[in-house]
């Protein structure tokens, strides 16, 4: 199975077989462009197109499922939903449009959800007693002790800019070296594609000492259950990865 790579659309977070990736609807028609005969990927729940107040041109995002028009956040102003859109049974972004920010595809992580208000704002969603030394930490419900991190607006964009994956439980992307980590993918595709000598001392590189997942052993993972995701940092090159069950 090729990778986007391979496909001569890459991304920089998402270096994983295609068939991993939960958004891309393979060669489509572009409802944002047009553009026909394009890698295409679909907008659903939780997405948003970005698209300037006709007003004042500051960017907004407006909900790919909602399709409702939109305050903007900057002057006010109405932003309205593109008529021609409203309609469509499925709302399909090239990869050129993508990357050009043009739509967003949100994402779950360790600090918390990020959709376009987030990027907006450069903080995340955030978690219940969230504590790390990687960011600055923002509260944002601190009588519910709910806390997100600050993050460069510019890592938290290409984050949306990047498909998602299949997983059983959604994903939950890692940070390394204050910026996303790349997905590599599954454990057999992650394997695959480093080739480490030593598979044990790879599995349990991946953990924290105190992370439960680190004792199971790999064996487990290729058992089929749990599932393992696994990341790679541009930087450091340090692998992390979560896991999940059906």
């Amino acid at each position: 199975m090729p990778t986007f790579a391979g496909l001569d659309i890459p991304f920089p977070l998402f270096e994983a077989p295609t068939d991993e990736a939960s958004d891309y609807v393979g060669i489509a028609t572009c409802r944002l462009c047009g553009a026909g005969g394009q890698h295409c990927f679909e907008l659903g729940i939780g997405d948003d197109l970005i698209l300037p107040c006709p007003s004042c041109g500051v960017e907004n995002g407006l909900s790919a499922a909602g399709r409702k028009d939109v305050a903007c956040r900057g002057c006010g102003s109405t932003v309205p939903f593109p008529e021609s859109l409203r309609a469509k049974k499925q709302l399909l972004a090239c990869y050129d449009c993508v990357r050009a920010g043009k739509a967003a595809m949100t994402k779950d992580t360790e600090f918390g959800m990020v959709s376009s208000d987030q990027a907006f704002e450069g903080v995340t969603h955030g978690v219940p007693g969230l504590r790390t030394d990687q960011f600055e930490v923002v509260a944002i419900e601190p009588d519910e002790d709910w806390y997100g991190v600050r993050v460069p607006p510019e890592h938290l964009w290409e984050l949306l800019r990047t498909p998602g994956f299949h997983s059983w439980q959604g994903e939950r992307w890692l940070f390394c070296c204050r910026r996303p980590m790349t997905y590599l993918g599954g454990w057999r595709n992650a394997v695959d594609s480093l080739q480490p000598a030593d598979l044990d001392a790879f599995y349990e590189s991946l953990f924290d000492p105190d992370e439960e997942a680190r004792e199971w052993g790999y064996e487990r993972v290729e058992l089929g259950s749990p599932s393992l995701y696994v990341y790679r940092c541009r930087t450091c090159g340090r692998c992390r990865a979560t896991w999940d069950c059906d």
